[in-house]
């Protein structure tokens, strides 16, 4: 891509939180509440979990938990429903936020940072979750978990909202620890330094067992829009977890960072607060659904109310690809695998158009094919000056990569149950990141369907992808 990243003057969000701030093997203080786990009685939550576990049952997509409000429950008027909506929406997304405290051991066994005396703090968010086993998948920034100079933390721990406040639920003066995950039942299993994501697994906690816990539900979409409100849930400073409102500044840019080098990230810009201990935290929209991670601030002299969280349309999948090898019986510590799609793109144009029935003013690129790479799967099916117009992943009969005029037969999009990233979808290309995002989803055995503008004519290309190394790449 002929894309050039602003230097921004930015600070990764992890903080390091004062020498006092020690985290210790944790005990659960107390039984969950009365309409909790070992309760009889249903509440809100409860209620809006059986109707998606039975929607998904079902074949249908799951409701937000906003949609679940105005669906469900009748006010006596818009207003009241709007500001309770928002409100539910919110709340519901405290209970799959955590706090992260990272810990450096130096040779001594000191829980401190063998140089600065500090502890790393940074935020996270639950994605998938089995609270009966205590188990739970948890995303959160690389940089929160790796620093350059000293490499992986050796210890975590994570607490829940509720169990998140300074010297209520872990003393920093005399190292008592009540309401955190133990670090005996934390495993990194997954981390991208080159798109700054990480994945955390929880096993057979206690504390997992007897919270409310719930996990947040990515955004399958595409794309954001500036003026979308917006809220980031997270823990600034490692003094508790909280809720910030904005909206989106700009959907896409890219900005520079250091991590173990250089490094440009794609993020969205929003004016919602985020602080030193936000990274890693969850951007939300205000249908509950999350559309980013949080992962940097502008702190130039002078900046105001400029954070950045990477977009979902990415970090889902890489989350997905990193659950999906550790579940298969592998680990994604220091990279993550995406498909080649086998050639370089240009943008040769684009546009900026209000739509007024939306009220967006939308972004449109023209993505053409710029060079086909020698020994991958678009040689001989996709050529340069092609327009991309669609991509789909899907399933076929083909056991090679094959152009073709018109539609193959046996290509399907098979449906399938809410993950934290489907695996099979359709997309309109109207912007040149939407290729390099989708590829994450592609795995052996599927087929990806291009469908091209090439001489004033409709193709559509066929690139098949096997376990040939060639159609697969790292990233650190």
């Amino acid at each position: 891509m002929n894309k050039t990243a602003r230097r921004a003057a930015c600070v990764a969000a992890a903080v390091c939180v004062a020498a006092a701030l020690s985290a210790f093997p944790a005990c659960m203080r107390g039984a969950a509440g009365p309409s909790g786990p070992k309760g009889d009685d249903l509440d809100f939550y409860d209620v809006y979990e059986a109707v998606n576990a039975e929607r998904t049952a079902n074949g249908e997509e799951p409701l937000s938990v906003s949609d679940f409000v105005k669906e469900y429950f009748g006010y006596v008027s818009e207003e009241a429903a709007e500001a309770a909506s928002q409100q539910a929406v919110m709340n519901y997304s405290l209970l799959s936020t955590v706090s992260v405290l990272a810990a450096y051991t130096s040779g001594g066994g000191s829980i401190f940072h063998p140089v600065t005396g500090e502890l790393f703090a940074g935020s996270g968010v639950i994605v998938d979750i089995d609270r009966e086993a205590g188990d739970a998948y948890i995303v959160t920034n690389a940089h929160v978990v790796y620093e350059s100079d000293y490499g992986y933390c050796n210890e975590l721990y994570v607490y829940l909202y509720g169990n998140d406040v300074p010297f209520e639920d872990f003393d920093p003066d005399y190292g008592e620890n009540y309401g955190g995950v133990d670090a005996s039942d934390i495993e990194i299993i997954g981390v991208s330094k080159a798109y700054d994501l990480a994945v955390l697994k929880v096993t057979g906690s206690d504390v997992i067992k007897e919270s409310r816990a719930v996990a947040a539900r990515f955004s399958q979409e595409e794309e954001v829009f500036v003026g979308e409100a917006v809220y980031a849930v997270g823990s600034p400073d490692g003094e508790g977890i909280s809720v910030t409102k904005g909206i989106i500044s700009r959907d896409s840019e890219e900005i520079a960072l250091q991590l173990s080098a250089d490094n440009t990230y794609r993020v969205m810009r929003t004016d919602a607060a985020v602080n030193g201990g936000n990274s890693g935290g969850g951007l939300f929209d205000m249908q509950g659904w999350l559309i980013g991670i949080v992962n940097a601030k502008d702190e130039r002299d002078g900046i105001d109310n400029i954070g950045f969280a990477l977009p979902s349309s990415y970090a889902r999948r890489i989350v997905q690809s990193m659950i999906d090898r550790y579940e298969e019986g592998g680990r994604a510590v220091n990279y993550v695998r995406t498909a080649f799609e086998g050639f370089f793109t240009d943008v040769n144009g684009s546009y900026a158009a209000y739509d007024g029935e939306t009220g967006r003013t939308v972004i449109t690129e023209t993505v053409s094919v710029r060079q086909v790479v020698s020994n991958s799967a678009a040689v001989g099916v996709v050529r340069a000056d092609d327009v991309i117009k669609r991509l789909s992943v899907g399933r076929s009969s083909l056991s090679r990569s094959t152009g073709s005029s018109s539609r193959e037969g046996s290509f399907t999009v098979p449906q399938k149950g809410y993950t934290v990233a489907e695996h099979y979808f359709t997309i309109d290309v109207t912007r040149e990141y939407q290729i390099e995002d989708a590829m994450f989803s592609v795995r052996a055995g599927d087929t990806v369907e291009l469908v091209v503008e090439r001489g004033g004519q409709t193709y559509y290309c066929y690139l098949v992808y096997d376990a040939s190394s060639p159609y697969f790449i790292s990233y650190e």
